[in-house]
C-alpha cells in the first residue's frame, strides 16, 4: 500500500502564512523541514485547515516549490527534528513515526501456529 501524505487537521495559528516560510534544518536527516498549511474554513472565529509536514534534501533550492515534498515515511532518526517543529509550529508529527514490526508482531495478529 503506498504511503500518504503526513497532515494533521488543526485550528490554525495566527501566523500561519509568516510560520510556513519558515525551514529548519536538520543534519541527522539531510534534509530543511517545514510545514505547510491550507485553510480550509472559519468555525468560531477560527480559521480550521491542514497541516502538511514537508521536507526539501540540502542541496537543493527550498525557495523553489517544486524542490519540497511531502513527508510521507518518517522513522526515528526524525524524532528531534520533529520536536524542534513542534516548538516552533506548535503542531506534533511525533505520532507518525513509522516503527518498524518485529517478527513476533504481525499485523493483522495471526492465530497461526508455526508447525
Amino acid at each position: 500500500m503506498p504511503a500518504s501524505p503526513i497532515t494533521k487537521e488543526i485550528t490554525l495559528p495566527d501566523n500561519w502564512v509568516q510560520l510556513q516560510k519558515t525551514m529548519i534544518p536538520d543534519q541527522a536527516t539531510g534534509c530543511y523541514w517545514s510545514v505547510w498549511y491550507d485553510y480550509d474554513m472559519d468555525v468560531d472565529d477560527r480559521k480550521k485547515g491542514t497541516a502538511w509536514l514537508m521536507w526539501c534534501a540540502i542541496g537543493e533550492d527550498p525557495s523553489v516549490n517544486d524542490s519540497w515534498g511531502h513527508a510521507e515515511e518518517i522513522d526515528d532518526s526524525c524524532r528531534n527534528v520533529l520536536t524542534a517543529i513542534e516548538s516552533v509550529y506548535g503542531v506534533s508529527f511525533h505520532d507518525s513515526i513509522w516503527v518498524e514490526m518485529g517478527k513476533e508482531e504481525a499485523f493483522p495478529h495471526s492465530n497461526r501456529h508455526n508447525l
